[in-house]
C-alpha cells in the first residue's frame, strides 16, 4: 500500500485496510511483530532506564501483539501498563500491569481492571500504539473513536506505531486532533515519523 495513494475517505480507508490486514496469515502476522519487537527493543527500549513504564496495547482481532515487546520490556527490567477506557471521558488511563492481569472491557477488548495502580502520563516514557494504517509522517489511522488522539495530546511520551509494512501509505486524511507517531515499527523497519517537540530547535 505504501506505493499508492490511499482513497481519502476514513469509512472506506478503515474496510480497506482490515481486509488487507485480515487476508494475512496469523503465522506471517506473528513473525512480523516478532521482528518488529526486536527493533524496539534494540533501539528504543534498550535506551530506557531500569524501572521506566512502557505503555502496551492488547491486540484486537488480526493487530500485531504486543508480547513480544512485552517480554523484551520485562527482560531489560521495565514495567508495563495497558490502558482502560473511562465511561464518562473519550480518553485512556493507564494501569501498572502485565498482559496475565487482563479481563475483558469495553468492546471485548482486554484491559486492566480498574483496581490496579493508575501510571499517570507523566510517568508513561514510551507509547506503543495500535493502527490500522500509518504514513510516512508517523500520522495514524485508527479504528475512529479517537481514543489514543485524545490521550496521546497529553503526553510527552515517545509514540512508536506496531504494524505491518504492507500497511503503510504514503500519505493519510488527517484531523488538527491527530496525533502522529515519532516511530513507526514494523518487520522490516524502524520508520522515522513525526519529529518530538523537544527534538526541535
Amino acid at each position: 500500500m505504501a506505493t499508492h495513494d490511499p482513497p481519502s475517505d476514513k469509512p472506506a480507508l478503515r474496510r480497506l485496510a482490515r481486509a488487507r490486514r485480515d487476508a494475512i496469515a496469523p503465522g506471517e502476522r506473528a513473525r512480523a511483530a516478532h521482528a518488529a519487537a526486536a527493533r524496539i527493543d534494540a533501539h528504543v527500549l534498550a535506551a530506557l532506564p531500569a524501572g521506566a513504564t512502557v505503555a502496551l496495547y492488547a491486540a484486537m482481532r488480526s493487530e500485531l501483539s504486543c508480547a513480544a515487546v512485552a517480554a523484551a520490556a520485562a527482560a531489560r527490567g521495565l514495567a508495563t501498563a495497558y490502558p482502560r477506557t473511562l465511561d464518562d471521558v473519550r480518553r485512556l488511563v493507564f494501569h501498572r500491569a502485565a498482559a496475565a492481569d487482563l479481563v475483558p472491557g469495553r468492546f471485548s477488548i482486554p484491559e486492566p481492571p480498574a483496581a490496579l495502580p493508575v501510571v499517570e502520563l507523566a510517568e508513561v516514557a514510551v507509547v506503543i500504539v495500535p493502527g490500522l494504517l500509518f504514513d510516512r509522517d508517523g500520522y495514524r489511522l485508527g479504528w475512529g473513536g479517537g481514543w489514543y488522539d485524545a490521550t496521546l495530546a497529553g503526553t510527552r511520551a515517545l509514540r512508536v506505531g506496531l504494524t505491518l509494512e504492507a500497511l503503510r501509505v504514503d500519505a493519510l486524511p488527517r484531523a488538527p486532533h491527530d496525533q502522529p507517531m515519532h516511530l513507526v515499527a514494523t518487520e522490516l523497519a524502524l520508520h522515522a515519523g513525526a519529529a518530538r517537540a523537544e527534538d526541535g530547535p
